[in-house]
């Protein structure tokens, strides 16, 4: 994609305007992965803030027979989901399909609802998304509100103590 269509793109999406079937194959076959990456996180932004929903007990079993697509394409595929749909609807990954590293990374890629199977560690949940920047949210399975948590630490509070390195 040459840079004069990207500036036309990157214009309407700051716009709020809708991206044609045209423009969502371009991005799609995209190489520049963090150019789409701000893209899709500055529209998330727009309508999510730094706020992201999280629900436990809602993943299903992965089936990890399946060839998973590589880490970048992942990404690239939830950037392009965020940037094709207009308006507040939720882009969610589930941590059953993805690594919760992957999980945490697409945060910044137009994710903003997190679903995680039963047996998921709540405070890990947390602190995923707390060290992503953001705010978490539990949900239910009907998108309905159970808590909302403080936000993040900022990154200065964290380095003003010093973490133990050694036991």
């Amino acid at each position: 994609m040459d840079a004069a269509r990207r500036q036309e793109i990157e214009e309407r999406v700051y716009a709020g305007d809708r991206l044609t079937g045209r423009d969502s194959e371009e991005l799609a076959a995209c190489d520049d992965l963090a150019w789409l990456g701000r893209l899709a996180d500055d529209r998330r932004a727009a309508h999510h803030g730094d706020r992201v929903t999280f629900m436990i007990g809602g993943g299903r079993v992965s089936d990890k027979t399946a060839e998973a697509p590589a880490p970048a394409e992942v990404l690239r595929r939830f950037a392009v989901a965020r940037l094709a749909i207009i308006g507040p609807r939720h882009v969610t990954c589930s941590t059953a399909d993805h690594s919760t590293a992957l999980a945490q990374l697409a945060l910044n890629f137009g994710v903003d609802d997190l679903v995680a199977p039963a047996d998921a560690d709540r405070d890990e949940i947390l602190h995923l998304i707390w060290d992503a920047g953001f705010r978490p949210v539990e949900r239910d399975a009907d998108g309905n509100v159970v808590r909302e948590f403080d936000p993040p630490v900022s990154l200065a509070e964290r380095r003003a103590t010093p973490q133990q390195v050694w036991a």
